[in-house]
């Protein structure tokens, strides 16, 4: 699959969540060790959540002092999935941000 095309054609901020999840879920277990720990995101839920994945990745990359194709690997794609949810967030109307607030939680604990 090329996940960067996939990231490129995500036409919403959910769908495009949906692609990384699907990248990270993509990968068998011999792929993440490559990785180290600390550098593994775990699934993605929201727009902040990419950024600061997006910008742990690059720093770790720029830390490590022997690179892997893995690595890097991961690095652009969020990078470019980062830049995509930019995009989208530029052309999304400002009346569509309540889709992003959390669920409200009423007051036994529950989503409401």
């Amino acid at each position: 699959m090329n996940w960067l095309k996939e990231v490129s054609d995500a036409s919403t901020l959910d769908a495009l969540l949906s692609v990384v999840n699907d990248y990270l879920l993509g990968h068998p277990e011999e792929h993440w060790s490559w990785i180290p720990r600390a550098s593994r995101p775990p699934l993605i839920a929201t727009l902040d959540e990419l950024q600061h994945w997006h910008h742990k990745l690059s720093d770790d990359l720029g830390a490590t002092s022997a690179p892997n194709i893995r690595m890097q690997d991961l690095c652009v794609f969020f990078v470019r999935a980062a830049a995509r949810a930019v995009e989208l967030q530029a052309v999304r109307p400002a009346s569509s941000n309540e889709s992003d607030a959390e669920p409200a939680v009423s007051g036994n604990g529950q989503h409401g």
